[in-house]
């Protein structure tokens, strides 16, 4: 019989490295709240270094399991050593206490929009503005 076996539960992000392999680094305590469902790569700062932003939760569950739903959404600005930095929900503006599945970039006549297609309820949108400011 099939057997998988799961060595983390931890949300991570895998490096792919010259030689073909991949190093594993976790994400900042902040991303482990709950279920990560999506992860849209961008530079939201404007630093010239790859950012993240995370979303998700799990109302779904079995019966015998809670939910997950102690995230709000986070981005998560990129360093030059390899590293995320989370940003509070107070300075980056996004505020995503939902079961979001999925992020999607949309340019439109209004700027940048960010859309998260949440289950069984409305689609969400951002308008991503000016750096230092929030989403």
């Amino acid at each position: 019989a099939l057997h998988y076996q799961a060595k983390t539960f931890a949300s991570i992000w895998m490096e792919h490295l010259e030689d073909g392999t991949f190093e594993i680094h976790e994400l900042p305590n902040m991303a482990q709240l709950s279920s990560v469902n999506d992860i849209l790569v961008g530079d939201y700062n404007e630093d010239g270094i790859k950012d993240l932003l995370l979303a998700g939760n799990l109302y779904t569950s079995e019966i015998e399991t809670p939910r997950n739903d102690a995230s709000v959404g986070l981005l998560l600005t990129g360093t030059t050593e390899k590293r995320f930095i989370p940003v509070p929900a107070n300075q980056s503006g996004l505020f995503l206490p939902y079961d979001v599945k999925k992020i999607v970039p949309l340019n439109s006549s209004r700027g940048n929009l960010l859309l998260f297609g949440v289950n069984n309820g409305p689609v969400r949108s951002y308008q991503v503005t000016q750096p230092g400011s929030k989403l």
